[in-house]
């Protein structure tokens, strides 16, 4: 789990790893008290801080600097993780920044950190990586990580990094340092190279005591507005696609003393690579459910996350208080002899659901076998739903909103049974 500056009190793991921009909008927190302010609110304080002291954005993610304040702008450079800039001005959710170079451009607030600078703090845009955590005490004591599958090896600490060399599953490499989700390792052979923390076996920076695990069985489905494949019955995309909502979740949840756990194997791919069929997917997502639950043994719910097809917006859409959210279904699948555990589980975030955010929610779906999977890895647990999010006719925006909603909800369910 990375770590995290308390001014923002955890961002978002986004796919902008993969170059993609299209992400979760988060709020800036008032800097001194920590409360999440309104937009206008933050362009005030923006203005009131810069004209006391210097305030700088630091990158979180390798991220794109764009034209302009929007996603629709032309990509001027990207930032390292690690780079800092300062602030000249904001338009939305977007600071303008001054480059080392001359000239401007614009990042978005949800994937920077804000802080004042020191006088004669020196402003770093390196093309470097930065700022690479040594292992602490505890950590050296298990600073070995342990290869879970077949998996490259890379050259800096971000999928866009050139491939040194593959690791097979069984292989071990001591560790060196860390940087984000990415372990730097000793190499047999002399030098060092980074692998995701995400496909190895370690106790070194785990996400301890999780109790939650977000996976997304179809986890390229995105929506009309944005997909980059759209043939036939498909709507999927690449990069910004349904895991956006489950990193969203997972960081609200985190917020809210919850630890979780994201997914972030790419099964399209999978199944691509092993030439197997649609149908085969909760196959495979099977496959990281079980090996999340031997390496966690704290897991408790399970979400698979999804999108439904191609249904009315006005049936997977609801306004609630002048925002408007990506209604939610819950499915259940009655081929597990447990099913009716599942059932009651999503029944009781249901009737909360209704109840905190009236119309969000579409109600408990029970599918039989003839009717698709009717499994949907729901025997791992009691607490195993699959949570369809709007439909192809709604937005990333919308869905990122009810990823916040029922995160909150559930937050409330999880403390009133603890």
């Amino acid at each position: 789990m990375r770590l995290r500056n308390q001014i923002l009190g955890g961002t978002i793991i986004l796919s902008l790893l993969f170059g993609a921009s299209d992400s979760a909008f988060a709020s800036i927190q008032n800097l001194s008290a920590g409360k999440k302010l309104s937009i206008g609110a933050q362009q005030y304080a923006l203005n009131s801080s810069a004209r006391n002291k210097e305030t700088i954005v630091k990158i979180v993610e390798i991220t794109n600097l764009r034209k302009g304040p929007g996603l629709e702008y032309e990509v001027v450079a990207k930032a390292k993780a690690g780079a800092s800039y300062p602030i000249v001005g904001s338009k939305g959710e977007w600071y303008k920044v001054s480059l080392s170079s001359g000239g401007t451009a614009y990042v978005a607030n949800w994937v920077v950190e804000t802080v004042e600078s020191n006088s004669g703090q020196s402003i770093n845009d390196g093309q470097k990586p930065e700022n690479i955590k040594q292992p602490s005490s505890d950590q050296a004591k298990e600073a070995i990580v342990n290869i879970v599958d077949t998996t490259n090896l890379r050259i800096g600490p971000g999928l866009d990094y050139e491939i040194v060399t593959k690791a097979r599953a069984g292989e071990s490499f001591p560790v060196i340092g860390s940087e984000g989700d990415w372990y730097q390792v000793s190499l047999p052979s002399g030098g060092t190279a980074y692998v995701a923390n995400w496909v190895v076996n370690t106790g070194v920076i785990k996400q301890s005591g999780s109790k939650v695990y977000i996976y997304h069985t179809h986890n390229r489905e995105s929506w009309k507005n944005v997909a980059g494949s759209t043939k036939g019955a498909s709507v999927d995309d690449l990069k910004v696609n349904i895991t956006l909502v489950g990193k969203k979740l997972a960081e609200n949840l985190r917020k809210k003393g919850i630890a979780s756990i994201v997914e972030e194997t790419d099964f399209s791919e999978r199944l691509n690579e092993q030439k197997l069929s649609y149908t085969k997917a909760y196959i495979e997502s099977r496959k990281a459910v079980d090996k999340a639950m031997k390496s966690h043994a704290s897991l408790s719910y399970f979400f698979d996350i999804h999108r439904d097809a191609d249904v009315p917006r006005n049936k997977t859409t609801v306004v609630i208080n002048g925002k408007t959210y990506a209604r939610i279904m819950f499915v259940i699948g009655d081929v597990n002899p447990a099913h009716k555990e599942n059932k009651k589980f999503a029944e009781a975030l249901n009737a909360l659901l209704n109840k905190k955010y009236p119309g969000i929610s579409r109600g408990v779906l029970l599918k039989s076998a003839h009717q698709g999977n009717a499994e949907y890895n729901q025997s791992v647990s009691n607490g195993s739903l699959l949570l369809e999010f709007g439909g192809v006719n709604n937005t990333l925006e919308e869905n990122l909103q009810t990823a916040e909603a029922f995160a909150d909800v559930f937050a409330e369910y999880y403390k009133s049974i603890q």
